[in-house]
C-alpha cells in the first residue's frame, strides 16, 4: 500500500506542470480507485456500485474537461450529480437492498475522495500551483516512512509520529525550494496534516481482511493520496488568495 501511494504521489507531482498529463494520472487513479473500492469494503451490490464510482470519475473528470473559468462553478454540481447518481443505483437495486447504510456510506464516502483529487484539476498550472501540488505529494511520500516504521516494528503511536513528522518536514523543505509564497508555519501544519492522514487511511484499512486481494491493496494506497487532494488545493488557494480565479480564467 505504501508503494502505491509514493508512486501516484510521484505521478500527480510530475504530470501537475502540464494539464492533459494531469487530467491522464488523476484519471487513472480515480478508476483505480473506483475499481477496488467495493473489494476493499466489502460492499453488497458490487457490480452496481463500481458502475457508480466509475460514473462519478467519469463526471468529475469531464467538468475539469471545461473551460478553465468554468472548472471552479461546475465541480459543485459534478458532485451533486455523481451524489445523485449513487442514490438513483440505491433504488434501482433488486437484491432487497441488504446492508443499505453500509452501502450508501461506502459508496459516498468513496465518491468524497473522488471530488477531493478532481480539486487539483481546479489549481492554476502556474509555479504556485505547481509548488502547492508538489508541496503536498512531498509529504504524502514522506508520511510512508511511517508505514515502514511500522513494519519494521516499531508501535502504531511511533509510527504516526514518524509519518507526521516526516510529513512536516518534507513539505516545510519542499514548499521552500519551490519558492511557495506561504509562511513556514503553514507549510509544516499542510505537511503534517497531509503526512498524518495519508498514513492514517492506510493504517485504519490496513485491519481488513479483503487487503488479500491485490485491488483492494491498489485501492487503499490510491485513497490516501486522493483523499489529499483538496489539501493541494487550500496550498494554492493561500498562496495566490484574490489571484487565484484571475489564473483559472487567463
Amino acid at each position: 500500500m505504501p508503494a502505491v501511494a509514493a508512486l501516484a504521489a510521484v505521478a500527480l507531482a510530475l504530470s501537475t506542470a502540464w494539464t492533459p498529463a494531469l487530467f491522464v494520472v488523476a484519471g487513472a487513479g480515480m478508476l483505480g480507485l473506483a475499481a477496488g473500492w467495493v473489494l476493499l469494503l466489502g460492499l453488497p451490490s458490487p457490480r452496481g456500485t463500481t458502475a457508480t464510482l466509475v460514473g462519478a470519475s467519469v463526471i468529475l473528470l469531464a467538468s475539469g474537461l471545461l473551460s478553465r473559468e468554468l472548472r471552479e462553478s461546475v465541480l459543485p454540481g459534478a458532485l451533486a450529480l455523481a451524489m445523485i447518481v449513487e442514490f438513483v443505483h440505491q433504488l434501482a437495486r433488486r437484491d432487497g437492498r441488504p446492508r443499505l447504510v453500509e452501502s450508501v456510506s461506502g459508496s459516498i464516502t468513496g465518491i468524497s475522495v473522488l471530488t477531493s483529487i478532481a480539486c487539483l484539476l481546479l489549481i492554476p498550472d502556474d509555479p504556485d500551483g505547481v509548488a502547492a501540488t508538489a508541496t503536498v505529494m512531498a509529504a504524502v511520500v514522506a508520511g510512508c516512512l511511517g508505514d515502514v516504521a511500522r513494519v519494521v516494528g516499531f508501535a502504531d503511536r511511533t509510527s504516526a509520529f514518524i509519518a507526521l513528522a516526516a510529513g512536516g518536514v518534507a513539505a516545510l523543505g519542499a514548499g521552500l525550494a519551490l519558492s511557495l509564497d506561504l509562511g513556514w508555519w503553514v507549510l509544516l501544519f499542510a505537511g503534517v496534516l497531509t503526512g498524518g492522514a495519508s498514513h492514517g487511511v492506510r493504517q485504519a484499512q490496513s485491519i481488513l481482511p479483503t487487503l488479500a486481494r491485490r485491488r483492494a491493496r491498489i485501492a487503499s494506497g490510491l485513497a490516501s493520496v486522493l483523499s489529499v487532494g483538496v489539501v493541494a488545493y487550500a496550498l494554492a488557494w493561500l498562496s495566490l488568495g484574490p489571484e487565484m480565479m484571475a489564473a483559472i480564467t487567463r
